[in-house]
């Protein structure tokens, strides 16, 4: 008798072991941060769900609408990247590194509020041209398998309107430090959007005489070859 409950005790030891092995597998699983694919396509959910059911409020109340997309998007997209990017050499290291201690003190203030009002305007001008799709299909393609190891991804999307093939979007991940899959460009139909409003920003710092901070005050981001653009067309 002994015996058999020293046996039904191992037994029940080693079950036991058997399930927490399973719980804390999964647990860890459930904690690792989603794929690319997993991201964009997850994104496109809620967005959309965010428009379905903004037809019924925006008009009155915009602003609204505004913050539910910008939840969404602050999320996944890596603004300072992206703004940065977009400043060109007036946001990269190498021209921080020239500067002096006051004048790196102005660079970091100025990168700080370009990329808030960078994230504010592109929020607001494709919140405006995602309400132009209206039930339209939107596919996100699988990747490719020899890129799945790839610390920056580009994965492809397509949106079905009324012309015969449907539009093609390009979004640009990358991998940060924490493991986390982050947005940082968009091509709409073979137009980098990040080069776009780069060349944009230079444009202006020259029509200000390299005056950054009147830059940031009359930033604006122009749909030209965006979203907008797009959605005007489907």
């Amino acid at each position: 008798m002994e015996l058999m409950k020293t046996m039904v005790q191992r037994m029940m030891s080693v079950a036991f072991a058997a399930v927490m092995s399973l719980v804390v597998a999964s647990a860890a699983w459930a904690a690792s941060p989603p794929g690319p694919y997993e991201v964009v396509s997850d994104t496109t959910k809620r967005v959309t769900k965010v428009i379905e059911e903004a037809r019924s409020y925006v008009d009155e109340d915009p602003e609204r609408f505004y913050g539910e997309v910008e939840k969404i998007l602050a999320d996944v997209v890596d603004f300072p990247s992206f703004a940065r990017g977009v400043m060109g050499k007036y946001g990269s290291k190498r021209y921080y590194d020239t500067l002096s201690p006051e004048e790196k003190a102005k660079f970091r203030g100025r990168v700080e509020r370009f990329t808030k009002t960078f994230q504010d305007r592109l929020i607001r001008t494709y919140a405006k041209g995602l309400l132009a799709f209206d039930g339209n299909r939107i596919e996100v393609l699988p990747i490719a398998k020899d890129a799945a190891d790839e610390r920056s991804v580009n994965v492809e999307q397509h949106i079905f309107g009324n012309a015969p093939q449907p539009y093609v979007v390009y979004y640009k991940l990358t991998q940060n430090r924490e493991g986390e899959w982050k947005l940082r460009n968009v091509s709409i139909e073979g137009v980098n959007l990040g080069r776009t409003y780069q060349s944009q920003f230079a444009s202006s710092a020259r029509r200000f005489n390299g005056d950054i901070d009147k830059v940031i005050e009359n930033w604006e981001v122009t749909p030209e070859g965006g979203l907008a653009e797009v959605a005007e067309e489907s």
